[in-house]
């Protein structure tokens, strides 16, 4: 890091965001006090600082290893890592006449389509409600959808995330109100986790209370969810077209309250997720999925591969202790993943990032 950087640490940015770039030649890392950093992806070694900072969810273009989006305020923008060069994309304060807008962005968590064509947004006022959700288009550098919240209750402007699916077929919202037990949210009243067509149209409630999980594509290319689901207390995966529900793996609470992160970004190795865990028993663990990284595979009764104990110790009573997650994250082809770690430094905020490799043709070897 460099020494103005007062970060205690460094990791990767989140379970649901692509470290990698295009070519695998470079890792975006995130300094715990929001710096940014690069490294280089093949020798581990630091290449520099970027010259932003913040929350300003930094995405790697899809096809130009060079590439790297990100939100400043109003603007989606770009920086070319080689060059230097910063370039407005699009400012959308241009779509929103009239209004004051302090954001548009994903919020933390949501990513583009696979090929970084589409994207899925919200618009936040001064007050950090949303008043709009909007579909992006880069390739025609158009606004194909907004649908407007201001007339709706302030509880519906309150999201928590939003991103578009992989193949850019769906939009998905995250709210942070809750639907009544035994009900689903719909297009009137949106609540959990809610799916809008790409022409933000037709929304129908998907899940009633969201935990962790992110987007993926199964076996068949189809684009799913995989998730914590709250009410069965299962790894479970959720079709996005059909609604069906798919148990994979149960997760044992008997012993201590496991938290779990899941990363889907090994969109090029289609039928696979990624699953790290925190919480886990100390000194020793209590079950196999205790403060683990393993691989799932997206079928039920399918493989579980462990692949890292993550050796972080992690303390609900330590603020600190929230960098400790793992919250691993894996590229496009499933073949190397990235998490964080204390290594049981709790409550230091002291964190560092390992590597796992994987040979090209690992889930082939399964017996």
């Amino acid at each position: 890091m460099f020494p103005e950087d007062t970060s205690p640490g460094l990791k990767n940015e989140y379970s649901r965001v692509q470290t990698f770039n295009a070519d695998e030649s470079r890792i975006l890392v995130r300094g715990v006090a929001a710096t940014w950093y690069l490294y280089d992806a093949q020798t581990l070694q630091p290449l520099g600082q970027l010259p932003f900072g913040g929350s300003v969810d930094p995405r790697w273009d899809a096809d130009n290893p060079d590439l790297l989006y990100y939100s400043d305020e109003t603007r989606l923008m770009a920086y070319n890592v080689r060059t230097g060069a910063q370039t407005t994309v699009h400012d959308f304060a241009a779509d929103f006449p009239g209004q004051t807008l302090s954001a548009v962005w994903t919020r933390y968590e949501g990513s583009p389509s696979l090929d970084s064509r589409y994207w899925g947004l919200m618009a936040e006022d001064q007050d950090y409600l949303t008043t709009a959700l909007l579909v992006y288009d880069v390739q025609t550098d158009r606004v194909s959808a907004i649908r407007d919240l201001r007339g709706t209750a302030e509880i519906n402007k309150e999201i928590d995330t939003v991103t578009i699916s992989p193949l850019g077929n769906y939009f998905l919202a995250y709210f942070d109100d809750n639907c009544q037990p035994g009900r689903l949210g719909d297009d009137a009243n949106p609540c959990g986790l809610m799916v809008y067509d790409r022409d933000l149209n037709n929304g129908r409630g998907l899940l009633d209370i969201v935990g962790h999980g992110d987007l993926a594509l199964d076996s068949q290319g189809r684009e799913v969810l995989i998730y914590q689901d709250l009410d069965t207390d299962n790894i479970s995966m959720l079709n996005l077209a059909s609604g069906v529900v798919t148990p994979l793996w149960p997760i044992d609470f008997s012993h201590t309250a496991i938290g779990l992160h899941i990363s889907g970004r090994a969109l090029r190795r289609p039928g696979w997720a990624l699953v790290s865990t925190y919480n886990g028993g100390h000194p020793l663990d209590y079950t196999w999925m205790d403060d683990q990284v393993f691989a799932v595979e997206l079928k039920a009764s399918g493989w579980v591969v462990r692949l890292a104990h993550t050796h972080s110790l992690y303390d609900e009573n330590q603020e600190q202790d929230y960098w400790a997650e793992p919250q691993a994250s894996v590229n496009r082809d499933f073949t190397r993943v990235v998490f964080t770690t204390n290594w049981g430094r709790s409550g230091t905020g002291q964190v560092e990032m390992f590597l796992i490799e994987l040979p090209v043709d690992w889930s082939e070897l399964l017996p």
